[in-house]
């Protein structure tokens, strides 16, 4: 009878074990299946009242397969066009977004009266210049070869100076040239304004010159270089003028028997080659035409990226506190320099990190003069540099952005009555401008934003209700299978601990017969 009981209890004991086994997996698939199957479930429901377009049909158990699968090929073919579509819209966005309109209200304009830079073709002061003594260590050559020196008139310059002959230090050479530069005397300008006029020393690849009627030309002051002309702060005082002030002249007298005249805006520096040779005695008068470039307000505080443009506030390095296209062209240039020769020449303005290239030094520049003022690197040039940083191709290179407002002036009539020993320059407005342009924008985030609905409608029906319904099947699951983790967890053990307590009351029934 034991020997029974004991097979009896054996048999009992094996058969719980395989129902261990498929309880373990039982609890295996109550972790997994039921969940994957509510997740199925809950798509199904939500996709089958979705209101976007061809969704339902794909959830539809009442369809043939092959009509799934034809709406599911279409879904993905509007989805795949609808990318493009918006990625177009998009590009164009980015790429085009502002157009040039015309303004004619010019009555309730104001254009600015252009700057004026002077360049002397003999830039000493005579009295100064003859007071220099004769040394060896610095000479009347020396200094005047200092005074001389711009980008344009390097090629006539001696500069085969020895560097241990030089006294002055390379930084010093812009105060030299400031010291004995012709002094400009109030009875040398007249004109019909009813303000003061500004006129600057400045200094820069076109040499030592005297500026009127300029915003910027006091940050190139050779005495400021090596002060701290950072808290210099920009400040507007160019004449404006209206329609009924066109009138308005000035006029240069006995300035000297040969010079340069460059015109450009006030807040614009001059470059090499944008000037004019006054070299013959009589009356010389011309009359301007202007150009006016304005931003609209829409456009205004837009972001660099779409307006494309820069505002005289938006520097782009430490050496001005302002920006213009010709600022940024020099700042190209001076890099450029920098990489070809290691050395800034003194005509430019220096950083405290950059060194002033000795006289001798200039050599250099001359040698690469032409690739410079193009901004163009030449391909054996290329071969002398392990990289091509701070070395252009062209000028696009640069980086150089259009100023978002601007005045461009353009030589309208010129008229000269030759009379031995008189010089004298007359410049002013002959024509107002009674159309000017406006930067624009055409195509702002509002329109890209209709345009993108309309495309999406376009394609797949959709509307901005049907965007967040979409958002919301997808993170709506998020909060629940936590939950649903948990709860089949918690009945896994609950099953488990009713199947053990199930076990133990066999084992002690069949323990009694033992």
């Amino acid at each position: 009878m034991a020997h029974e009981n004991s097979r009896t209890l054996l048999t009992t004991i094996k058969k719980l074990k395989v129902k261990n086994v498929r309880y373990r997996r039982k609890c295996r698939n109550n972790s997994s299946t039921p969940l994957k199957l509510q997740l199925v479930r809950y798509l199904q429901s939500v996709l089958h009242s979705s209101t976007t377009h061809g969704l339902p049909y794909i959830v539809n158990n009442r369809l043939h397969y092959l009509e799934k699968i034809f709406w599911i090929v279409n879904i993905i073919f509007c989805i795949v066009i609808m990318y493009g579509l918006l990625t177009l819209q998009y590009l164009r966005f980015i790429a085009a977004p502002t157009v040039m309109s015309v303004e004619r209200n010019y009555f309730d304009w104001n254009i600015s009266y252009p700057a004026i830079t002077l360049c002397p073709l003999y830039r000493a002061d005579k009295v100064k210049f003859e007071k220099i003594k004769d040394t060896s260590n610095i000479t009347k050559h020396f200094v005047w070869t200092i005074m001389q020196s711009a980008l344009d008139t390097l090629d006539f310059m001696d500069l085969n100076h020895p560097n241990e002959l030089q006294l002055p230090e390379p930084k010093n050479y812009a105060k030299v040239a400031a010291d004995m530069f012709r002094i400009f005397h109030k009875d040398m300008l007249a004109s019909k304004a009813n303000r003061t006029i500004s006129i600057d020393i400045s200094m820069n690849e076109i040499g030592i010159c005297h500026v009127i009627n300029s915003n910027v030309a006091a940050f190139d002051e050779p005495y400021s270089w090596n002060a701290d002309f950072a808290t210099k702060n920009y400040v507007k005082k160019n004449m404006e003028l209206s329609i009924f002030e066109v009138d308005l002249f000035t006029l240069i007298t006995d300035y000297a028997p040969v010079y340069k005249v460059y015109i450009h805006g006030p807040d614009e520096v001059p470059l090499t080659g944008s000037s004019f040779n006054y070299d013959v005695e009589g009356f010389m008068s011309f009359g301007l035409s202007v150009r006016s470039t304005r931003i609209s307000d829409e456009l205004r505080y837009q972001s660099l990226r779409l307006r494309k443009c820069r505002f005289t506030h938006e520097p782009i390095s430490e050496r001005y506190p302002v920006y213009s296209y010709n600022h940024c062209i020099l700042e190209c240039r001076i890099k450029m320099i920098l990489r070809l020769c290691g050395c800034v020449p003194h005509f430019y303005k220096p950083l405290d990190n950059e060194r002033v290239c000795y006289i001798s030094e200039l050599s250099c520049v001359l040698k690469y003069k032409t690739e410079i003022t193009t901004l163009k690197t030449s391909e054996q040039t290329y071969k002398q540099f392990a990289s091509t940083k701070d070395l252009p191709k062209t000028s696009r290179d640069c980086g150089c952005l259009n100023d978002c407002e601007f005045d461009t002036y353009y030589k309208d009539n010129e008229e000269f009555v030759p009379q031995k020993g008189l010089n004298k320059l007359k410049i002013k407005i002959t024509s107002f401008p009674k159309v000017r342009f406006v930067r624009d924008i055409i195509f702002s985030f509002y329109d890209i934003l209709l345009r993108s609905g309309g495309v999406m409608n376009l394609c797949i029906g959709s509307s901005i209700i049907s965007l967040v319904e979409l958002l919301v099947v997808i993170i709506k699951p998020l909060f629940f299978i936590p939950a649903l983790i948990a709860t089949s967890a918690v009945d896994g053990y609950l099953d488990s601990y009713k199947e053990m307590n199930k076990t133990g009351k066999m084992l002690v029934k069949y323990s009694r017969f033992i």
